[in-house]
């Protein structure tokens, strides 16, 4: 095999120029095993290595000159950029935070140039993969140059990138056909909350679709085709009730999942975690990671008025929720601090002043609202009404 590539480079090494396909080939021969530092000169004379790039590929380089190189501290020019990426990965492993650096400084442009490369097939663009997983720019040049696939999806799915994770959650026609990695996704939470709805619906319809396709199967076979199609009511409740059953399964997995988490784990995904997330954090004992819930910008005014519609709110909660402008903009959160049995006195004495004459009235009448302020309100709703006392 060996005695095959060289007489291939002694071929190419005679030539001026090289076509597309002939410099792609030469270019892929350094991701093989063979060694090929003696045909070094063949690389350098068709500007695919240079003398810094060179030394790369033959081990020659020390771990701190790459690290330089990834630093910018030895500049080498952006068309080298594949080449150095392939070679950190190839013979330098030890830097491959200073690589994962280096890449995200980068801009979509030159990610392509990279991810287009003849270095970057099979192993190599799992490699690299993996790496990048959480760079959303990274995945959308992977998706758009169409080099993502079924392998790379399931490295995917364990991102904790909200972006990225949208990104592959609408890859449909590789998630068709794998349903294990739609409940990675599940069961990941910093999927957001929009792809999880559309996964269980593409989990649905590829169960119910699978049912009724073994439903035909045994049956009679003089059915007319459109009866074919017509699926019954008892199939599509069956279905229901096992992919309902499956999804509880999931959330009692990502329960445990998060449970395991150190508290920093926890601070991350409380700020960027979808619903499910959300909601198991919001009840952790340690008051940093709940309050740290609420300044996720995902979080929604439902989930904050079911916050402080639910008395088991502790107090720290509805303290910080008070703070927020934005969610106090809303008239029923709050009414429902108001109503809140912990909110502080002086909060709900000031918020109060702000409500319907109805549910001022209400307040007055209230048995779980401290005596001051039931007091407060009843003044309130005997000027606001006109009433006499």
């Amino acid at each position: 095999m060996a005695v095959e590539y060289t007489e291939l480079l002694n071929q190419l090494k005679n030539k001026k120029n090289l076509n597309d396909d002939e410099m792609h080939l030469l270019k892929s021969m350094l991701t093989l095993k063979t060694d090929l530092s003696a045909h070094i000169h063949i690389f350098k004379k068709f500007h695919i290595l240079d003398n810094i790039t060179a030394e790369m590929y033959s081990g020659k380089s020390t771990e701190n000159q790459v690290k330089s190189i990834l630093t910018g501290d030895i500049p080498i020019h952006y068309d080298y950029y594949p080449v150095v990426v392939f070679l950190v990965l190839k013979n330098y492993r030890n830097q491959v935070k200073e690589l994962y650096d280096f890449l995200n400084r980068l801009k979509g442009d030159i990610l392509k140039d990279i991810i287009t490369s003849p270095y970057f097939e099979g192993k190599y663009i799992q490699y690299l993969t993996r790496l990048m997983k959480n760079n959303d720019a990274f995945v959308s040049v992977l998706i758009s140059q169409g080099k993502i696939n079924e392998v790379l999806v399931k490295q995917l799915a364990k991102s904790t990138n909200s972006d990225v994770l949208f990104s592959i959650a609408n890859l449909k026609i590789i998630l068709e056909n794998n349903q294990d990695i739609i409940n990675e996704l599940l069961m990941n939470p910093y999927t957001p909350d929009d792809s999880v709805v559309y996964l269980k619906q593409i989990k649905y319809e590829l169960s119910l679709n699978e049912a009724l396709k073994s439903t035909i199967e045994t049956e009679e076979m003089d059915e007319t085709e459109e009866e074919k199609k017509k699926v019954p009511e008892t199939l599509k409740k069956e279905v229901e009730k096992r992919v309902e059953g499956e999804n509880k399964e999931i959330e009692e997995n990502l329960y445990q999942k998060i449970l395991n988490m150190k508290p920093v784990e926890k601070i991350k995904l409380a700020l960027k975690g979808n619903k499910s997330a959300r909601g198991l954090l919001l009840k952790d004992s340690n008051k940093q990671i709940s309050l740290t819930v609420l300044k996720n910008p995902r979080i929604t005014e439902d989930e904050i008025e079911s916050l402080v519609k639910s008395k088991s709110t502790p107090e720290h909660l509805i303290r910080e929720i008070s703070r927020n402008r934005n969610f106090m903009k809303e008239y029923d959160i709050k009414k429902g601090m108001v109503m809140h049995p912990k909110t502080p006195l002086e909060i709900s004495m000031r918020l109060i002043n702000h409500l319907y004459v109805k549910d001022i009235e209400q307040i007055s009448k209230s048995r779980e609202v401290p005596s001051a302020l039931k007091n407060q309100a009843l003044r309130l709703f005997m000027t606001k009404s006109g009433a006499k006392k």
